[in-house]
């Protein structure tokens, strides 16, 4: 049974018992279920809030127009019924491009997901997750490509797995990057347990450990509540420029040539997410370089003394 039918029939209330059990522990039942508490809060008296949002999904899902139906709705409830409506759209749709046929769902060019637990996951650019919704009770563990930050409901065991290394916690807010040759990761609340190729760290608030070019470090980071990039800039601390470069590349989706610049030079600073211009500035001034921007391709020059 897809998703659809599934949405459909528990709608109308139309699934078995053991049918509607399996269904309500599912994320798209997590994700149904969230959405028809927020609209409930939106109090219409007057209406049979249940029975009218089923009439209204079941002619969606049919591609049926319910016109009639639609206005008859507050003007308070037609904004409900809209949110509704799109989230239905949009899951479904969101479920067909990343749920493969084992069960196994990938997540991917999207900022801010929940788990089936309702942990909160916040995706990097061209960053995306994997887990297994079908044995989430079981296995609280996800696949990491890229960089997310975590915000983990207290409970069993949680993994992040990635290439590098396993972040293991049971309830805490952390962030965890894995790209190439640089894996780091930062507690900010609670405590971790990293395990890598080279050692197994415990990580408590204010703490981060990385590994760059196979060279392990151990560091601290002080009064941050989440890492910088959610706020719309990346920032770094001895970091090689090539891997700077990187990220301008993931965050503005652009491709960088370099003419005489140390790739391998060490890099302190930041740049933010909104202007391309401004930071590229903010890289190559501290470097003594200069840029010249031609669509999405971008070089870097040395200028020398």
């Amino acid at each position: 049974m897809t998703n659809e039918d599934r949405v459909r029939k528990w709608l109308a209330n139309e699934l078995s018992d053991s049918e509607r059990k399996e269904f309500e522990g599912t994320e798209t039942f997590a994700k149904v279920d969230r959405l028809l508490r927020a609209v409930d809060s939106f109090k219409a008296p007057e209406y049979d809030i249940d029975g009218e949002f089923c009439k209204l999904s079941e002619g969606v899902l049919n591609k049926k127009r319910a016109v009639s139906l639609f206005e008859r709705f507050s003007p308070v409830f037609r904004i409900a019924a809209i949110v509704v409506v799109a989230f239905l759209i949009g899951f479904l749709s969101y479920s067909h491009l990343f749920t493969s046929s084992d069960g196994q769902v990938w997540i991917a060019e999207q900022s801010e997901v929940f788990l089936p637990d309702s942990s909160f996951v916040r995706l990097n650019a061209d960053s995306k997750i994997s887990f297994s919704a079908d044995e989430w009770s079981d296995d609280r563990s996800v696949v990491l490509k890229g960089e997310a930050f975590f915000r983990v409901k207290k409970g069993s065991r949680f993994d992040v797995k990635t290439p590098q290394g396993v972040v293991s916690v049971l309830g805490t807010v952390f962030n965890v990057k894995d790209w190439d040759a640089y894996y780091e990761v930062t507690c900010f609340s609670g405590s971790v347990r990293v395990v890598s190729a080279q050692s197994t760290v415990v990580l408590k608030p204010g703490m981060a450990y990385r590994i760059i070019n196979d060279k392990e470090d151990n560091y601290t980071v002080s009064n941050l509540e989440k890492p910088e990039w959610i706020n719309g800039e990346s920032s770094f601390d001895s970091v090689p420029f090539n891997l700077v470069i990187k990220e301008l590349e993931r965050q503005y989706k652009v491709s960088v040539k370099t003419v005489d610049v140390d790739l391998n030079q060490f890099f302190t600073g930041s740049f933010s997410h909104n202007n391309l211009e401004i930071a590229l500035k903010a890289i190559t001034i501290p470097i003594n370089s200069s840029f010249k921007i031609n669509g999405n391709q971008i070089v870097i020059s040395f200028e020398g003394k």
